[in-house]
């Protein structure tokens, strides 16, 4: 009887260890391929890949974006999906750089948070739109896909 225990609390204690690694090495792989079309995305924004930009931002994807007016009060400017990659398909957005770097992949199931630092040159209606700092990005995995569903950059 205590041979049998032995076994059974043996058998318990490696499957549930293979159970985490299992979970660590989903959650390791699926950061790397969240970090890598991160990167994708900006590069297809930058090399004026418009599909590929596009297919990464789910349809009710967002941009929000933090502005203070220069007497310091701060709103929230919202873009979606269809109105950005208009301004990049008629190049009205053209981007010369865009760097991103300091990723960092937050999981929590079907919902992943990046947070990262960003630089980038370009302009909008030839107004420049160069600019450098924080931003966040968040993505989710529907139908076992996973797409962009909002940047926000403070």
């Amino acid at each position: 009887m205590k041979t049998l225990l032995f076994f059974v609390s043996l058998l318990t204690t490696v499957t549930a260890g293979q159970i985490k690694a299992h979970a660590q090495s989903d959650a390791r792989s699926t950061s790397e391929f969240i970090l890598a079309a991160e990167h994708a995305w900006a590069r297809a924004a930058l090399d004026h890949d418009v599909d590929t930009f596009a297919k990464y931002m789910s349809d009710n994807y967002v941009l929000i974006e933090v502005n203070t007016s220069p007497d310091k009060v701060s709103r929230f400017d919202f873009t979606n999906k269809s109105i950005w990659v208009e301004l990049v398909r008629s190049r009205r957005e053209k981007y010369d750089s865009v760097q991103i770097h300091n990723l960092r992949v937050l999981l929590n199931r079907d919902v992943a948070i990046v947070t990262g630092e960003y630089s980038q040159k370009g302009t909008r209606d030839g107004k420049d739109i160069s600019a450098a700092g924080l931003y966040v990005d968040t993505w989710t995995k529907s139908n076992g896909q996973w797409q962009l569903v909002s940047s926000v950059f403070p």
